[in-house]
């Protein structure tokens, strides 16, 4: 008759330990979508940077906008990315020595995320030159 109690629970511990294990291969397909997000991130933000550094050097050398644009757009494809945007500004700004021009590079970079076809991380950068003993607060502007 122990027999007959039992009956009705029988394999009961295979649907539990498949629940599990589809409980555990979700949570870790998620943590890999994140983990590609975050990795496609920072390689944005790197090529944004080494962009903007880029068309900042060449505006620094006498460069025009076109030419700053073209060195941003080379150096963020070798890294992966497509440049977006890409915007120079010329601002006069008053020194302790007088007024200064300074150079700005504003770049956008866009990188498909690995793995993840269908998404897109974006990272902005500014480069360029302040005039010397001006007060720069960590985004760059005055």
């Amino acid at each position: 008759m122990a027999d007959d109690d039992t009956s009705g629970e029988r394999g009961s511990a295979t649907v539990l330990g498949l629940g599990a294990i589809l409980l555990t291969l979700s949570l870790l397909l998620a943590l890999l979508v994140l983990g590609a997000a975050v990795h496609g991130s920072l390689q944005a933000r790197a090529a944004a940077d080494a962009a903007a550094l880029a068309g900042a050097g060449v505006l620094l050398e006498g460069g025009d906008e076109a030419a700053a644009c073209a060195a941003a757009k080379k150096l963020s494809t070798a890294n992966g990315g497509q440049l977006l945007h890409c915007e120079h500004r010329t601002d006069a700004a008053r020194g302790t020595t007088g007024t200064a021009t300074t150079a700005r590079l504003r770049v956008e970079v866009g990188i498909t995320v690995s793995g993840l076809r269908s998404l897109q991380a974006r990272a902005v950068a500014h480069a360029g030159a302040v005039p010397h003993g001006e007060p720069v607060d960590a985004r760059g502007d005055q």
